[in-house]
């Protein structure tokens, strides 16, 4: 549920109370504070909540853009291991012409 609904339940609770329901008993009374406290705390848990899952985002982008990053240095470093095979097959066929002459 979001905020403001919980807000407003308890904001149109308290306003019945204060318009006019008086003859309200003690165990009435405070089980009306336990509700109006209960909503209160489940508007602080919802807030939580949400601020938990903006967290969670954006751990899951930066973890995405980590996974990028990984991803194309895997392929920096593949290119390099065949450019540096590439030069070893060049240097091997230099040294056998060397090595004719």
């Amino acid at each position: 549920m979001r905020k403001w609904q919980i807000l407003l339940g308890g904001a149109a609770l308290g306003l019945m109370v204060i318009s006019g329901c008086t003859s309200l008993t003690p165990a009435d009374r405070d089980l009306l504070n336990k509700a109006l406290e209960s909503g209160q705390v489940a508007a602080q848990q919802a807030q939580n909540a949400q601020a938990s899952a903006g967290m969670a985002s954006d751990a899951a982008a930066r973890a995405e853009a980590s996974a990028d990053r990984a991803e194309a240095a895997a392929a920096a470093a593949e290119q390099s291991a065949a450019m540096a095979a590439d030069s070893a097959r060049k240097a091997e066929k230099a040294f056998e012409m060397g090595q004719m002459k």
